[in-house]
């Protein structure tokens, strides 16, 4: 029997109510430069958005709801060049087409969200650097985003998303030598993250996403350096809950066609006298939640029929250790509870379905001609579920 989700057919009335309507028909862009000689710190951001609305509700029991569509595109660039930064010198940019935050403590939420995104998320950071201590190079870019945080609170919430533009997020970091140097990008059509302490969620979410894709792609070159480290995530459909000591009720329906690729990749000019690692994440659909204390129930339904691939490789000289993972899954869905961290043993009850239609492709790669540890690993999955209930030992 597939888990029941318990929500009302109408939100009932609450002492505080919200609606919020937002259409956005044009393009909206952000940039940022920086060119500097000798600097301790560097910082330099660029964010760009179509609609955002957050709400803040605390000790007060709350109605909201939520559309926004989204028809332009958005686009986020930074870049830098620092010649000296013995501190930390770091670059960002993040580009969201449609995004909405709520958080509730100490009172009830209910939530009605819907989110249209048909333009294009573009997000693009690069740092060209000759010497720093800490650097990082991040972008992300996104199609639809929703935040739900709670505290001492009950949240209700219906979720809907859909996004058929574009989404690619670019990070480029270059030093000449770094004690830390690093890169990261992230891009994803669609996302829900529920977060929850002492809280009860009950949520249901539908994500659609189709369009010319998702890319994410992250390079890191170094001429030296103590560690260099490379990340890249895309994903076009994503739903998140955390959550302890509360219940969890959750119904998921995810459908992808769009195309999704995450490559990363470490090339070093010369020794790394730390670790040099570079890895990739790709998914068409993703689900993870996770309980502590409490019963939870779950209901998923994953389909992906767009390709999904993730590449990883790390090139360079001689180091301490040398690491390159790539993995790339159609659908993946994950369910973990912690039962002995009450004593009334809480139950895990969950439904799953996932169909995948996708070709599925992963490599890792790690060139070098010593090293003290080498790994890589290449992971490609059509459909991964996993089930995990934590209980007491007899």
């Amino acid at each position: 029997m597939r888990a029941a989700l318990f929500l009302s057919a109408a939100l009932i009335a609450a002492p505080a109510y919200a609606q919020n309507q937002q259409i956005e028909l044009r393009g909206v862009s952000a940039v940022t430069s920086v060119e500097v000689g000798e600097a301790q710190d560097v910082g330099a951001s660029a964010v760009a958005g179509g609609n955002a609305v957050t709400a803040v509700n605390i000790g007060v029991d709350a109605t909201r709801t939520n559309s926004q569509t989204m028809a332009g595109a958005t686009d986020a660039s930074t870049e830098a060049e620092v010649w000296d930064a013995p501190g930390v010198a770091t670059i960002s940019a993040a580009a969201v087409n449609n995004g909405a935050t709520a958080q509730a403590q100490g009172g009830d939420l209910d939530i009605r969200s819907t989110q249209s995104n048909s333009g294009d998320a573009g997000a693009a950071a690069n740092l060209r650097a000759g010497y720093v201590g800490y650097g990082t190079a991040s972008a992300s870019a996104s199609g639809n985003v929703g935040a739900v945080s709670a505290e001492n609170s009950e949240i209700r919430a219906i979720s809907a998303q859909t996004s058929s533009g574009a989404v690619n997020a670019i990070s480029e970091a270059d030093y000449d030598a770094a004690d830390i140097g690093a890169g990261a990008a992230i891009a994803s059509a669609n996302n829900v993250a529920v977060a929850g302490d002492t809280a009860t969620l009950l949520t249901d979410t539908t994500q659609r996403a189709s369009g010319a894709g998702v890319d994410a792609r992250s390079d890191v070159y170094v001429g030296y350096a103590n560690d260099a480290a490379s990340n890249a995530t895309a994903n076009a459909n994503a739903v998140t809950i955390n959550n302890q000591w509360g219940y969890v009720n959750a119904r998921a329906d995810q459908q992808s066609s769009a195309s999704v690729q995450a490559d990363s990749y470490v090339t070093l000019g010369g020794d790394f006298t730390g670790y040099a690692s570079a890895g990739a994440y790709g998914v068409g659909n993703s689900f993870n939640v996770s309980n502590v204390g409490s019963d939870t129930d779950l209901d998923v339904t994953q389909a992906n029929s767009g390709d999904v691939s993730a590449n990883a490789a790390m090139i360079g000289q001689g180091g301490d250790i040398a690491v390159a993972s790539a993995a790339a899954y159609g659908n993946a869905m994950s369910a973990a509870l912690c039962a002995y961290c009450d004593t009334n043993m809480p139950e895990m009850r969950g439904a799953g379905s996932q169909v995948n239609d996708g070709a599925v492709n992963a490599s890792a790669r790690v060139a070098a001609p010593s090293a003290r540890v080498v790994g890589a690993s290449a992971t490609a999955i059509g459909n991964a579920a996993t089930f995990q209930t934590t209980g007491q030992a007899q």
